[in-house]
């Protein structure tokens, strides 16, 4: 009978034997379970690595109840409303998931973030490795890269202040392509999900062009002479990116009227797309409904500088120094900053015009996002970036003493901010009925509003006030001066004149965005030596004694005074002496201001 000849793989199969056949095909099947299993093992390390650094932020109750109501899963189709958030909810949220994966549920906050290289290539994966973090938290980035290097050439051209390089060469586009693509790599790499995008985001808009309010003017000369254009973004690619959960890197580069690709600043890039997305928010109009799986729109909550050198530099004559500042009320300090910068001999010229440059283009940009949104520079990306997720605030503070300038991580939080606003010697200009309310909601209790306001009529040093609806309070008075009974020895003895910080109070809807560091920091510029006392079973007193250069309880009370200042240690006796007498602001529980 004739039999089909064998194929190879089948001569092979029968030269070696079924038995020997099987094993092979079960070793090839074990080595890929194996790598399977590695793999994710390894993301279950990258997970509770993460988990690891979101506990190591130690955030208070406040804190966390925050930043579970702007990360949490989202709610059930089922559900009725916005359901209240607690660890028991947060844990059932996503049906079939346990705690760390209802917490690392994708959510629709965005960040722009502005990538200053060069980075080698142990930094580019550490911030390709945040940038998954932040991601696996609830917030998706949003990236533009910037490099000086890129202009290093003798064929290259650094773009004008006008935004714009008219003659860019190949070796410059081939250097942006090149950080893109070493950007995406690194983030894939690291487990996450990325799209290089350079063009379809930014184009020009020529001189006889109508200049929308979405678009940020420039100036540039031609042939005819000089010529206005706007960068004008377009959010499509964007979108298209977000919606399959990717990270979008961006190169600063539109497209010109005649199909060019033009290099821009990035700085004028971002700005005009703050200012197109805020514009955005201000209409409460969605440009794609489902533009990230859940109906939200394409705002930013974050605005994100990392490079190599860290915050801006501090250069405050009073109060504390350190490194860098911690943070920034852009509103109350943006020029003060700005001259520091110019009188800086210690920093190269090339840094403070980087500096000044991210200042004014965080600046802009916050004026056009929802004042929520908040802006850092840092050079620490990885444990800087989540606390600030978590907890909303530096993680470290300018207004707290004590503080080893070494140990004060290189970062700068800033805000649009809230102007401020200073009374001295007298309560006139105060609306005292907006003050009580605002004394009233901080400390939860009811002012003896007659008393305490005939008490500091005539001792009134310094209000500050945050903000014009009273977003927040310090209220100074003068004490002492005067000759008081030393119980110790019998006799009257001079008392010294203090300051004395009476209140110090900001409103639960205004807590966590920066109130109480911008009035503490005006504090310590108006005076190098305060005191002040607190109840103390008080739960602000952990935010006291960061702030405080000592204290001690008053001896059968239930007060502790603390101060800071270089003639603190020797006042003790007449601070102990002035906060005893301090008669209480506010009235007992369950008792009525008739």
């Amino acid at each position: 009978m004739w039999r089909a000849p064998l194929t190879r793989p089948a001569a092979a199969a029968a030269a070696i034997g079924p038995f020997a056949m099987a094993r092979r095909t079960y070793a090839l099947k074990s080595h890929k379970i194996q790598a399977v299993v590695h793999q994710h093992k390894k993301a279950q390390e990258a997970d509770r690595d993460l988990i690891l650094k979101v506990m190591g932020t130690l955030p208070s109750p406040r804190e966390a109840r925050q930043f579970l109501s702007k990360f949490s899963p989202p709610a059930t189709a089922s559900a009725a409303g916005t359901p209240e958030i607690t660890n028991t909810n947060l844990a059932s949220a996503a049906p079939g998931t346990n705690f760390i994966d209802s917490l690392l549920w994708p959510t629709d906050n965005l960040a722009l973030i502005k990538l200053d290289g060069p980075f080698d290539k142990d930094r580019l994966s550490g911030v390709a490795n945040t940038l998954v973090q932040l991601q696996k938290l609830g917030l998706m980035s949003v990236v533009m890269l910037d490099n000086q290097t890129w202009w290093q050439s003798n064929a290259a051209q650094v773009p004008t202040d006008s935004g714009v390089n008219l003659h860019p060469s190949a070796e410059t586009r081939r250097r942006m392509m090149k950080d893109m693509a070493d950007i995406v790599e690194e983030i894939e790499s690291s487990g996450g999900r990325a799209r290089p995008i350079y063009e379809g985001v930014f184009e020009e808009e020529r001189k006889n062009s109508r200049i929308g309010s979405t678009g940020v003017q420039e100036v540039r000369e031609s042939r005819d002479g000089i010529e206005e254009i706007s960068i004008r973004p377009g959010l499509e690619p964007l979108q298209a990116c977000l919606k399959l959960r990717q990270i979008p890197v961006m190169i600063p580069m539109a497209t010109s009227w005649d199909c060019q690709r033009l290099p821009v600043q990035s700085t004028k890039a971002l700005v005009a797309l703050a200012k197109y997305m805020g514009g955005i928010a201000k209409k409460d109009k969605v440009l794609d409904g489902d533009s990230l799986g859940q109906g939200s729109s394409l705002v930013p909550m974050r605005l994100i500088v990392i490079n190599a050198t860290g915050g801006i530099p501090l250069t405050r004559t009073n109060g504390i120094k350190g490194p860098t500042h911690c943070f920034v009320n852009l509103k109350d300090e943006y020029k003060a900053i700005l001259d520091d910068l110019d009188n800086m001999d210690y920093i190269p010229d090339h840094l403070a015009k980087s500096y000044r440059s991210d200042l004014d283009m965080i600046k802009e940009s916050l004026e056009h996002l929802p004042p929520t949104c908040s802006a850092l520079i840092t050079s620490s990306p990885s444990l800087t970036l989540i606390t600030n997720l978590i907890t909303d605030k530096p993680l470290f503070s300018s207004t707290m003493r004590g503080q080893d300038p070494k140990v004060m991580l290189a970062t700068t939080v800033l805000r649009s901010g809230l102007d401020i606003f200073t009374f001295r010697d007298s309560l006139q200009g105060l609306d005292l009925k907006q003050l009580q309310v605002l004394l009233e909601s901080s400390f939860g209790k009811s002012l003896d509003g007659d008393g305490f306001y005939d008490r500091i009529q005539d001792r009134t040093k310094t209000v500050i006030l945050a903000g014009n609806d009273y977003m927040g309070a310090a209220i100074v008075t003068r004490e002492g001066g005067d000759k008081r009974l030393d119980e110790k020895t019998g006799l009257d003895r001079d008392l010294a004149s203090v300051a004395y910080l009476d209140k110090f109070s900001v409103a639960p809807k205004s807590q966590g965005i920066g109130v109480a560091d911008i009035l503490w920091k005006k504090l310590t510029d108006e005076f190098p030596d305060l005191v002040w006392r607190s109840r103390s079973d008080n739960p602000v007193n952990k935010w006291y004694f960061d702030r405080a250069d000592g204290n001690i309880k008053i001896p059968g009370t239930n007060w502790t005074v603390f101060w800071y200042g270089p003639k603190g240690l020797g006042l003790i006796r007449d601070y102990i002496h002035i906060c005893r007498d301090i008669p209480a602001s506010f009235l007992p529980p369950n008792s009525k201001n008739l």
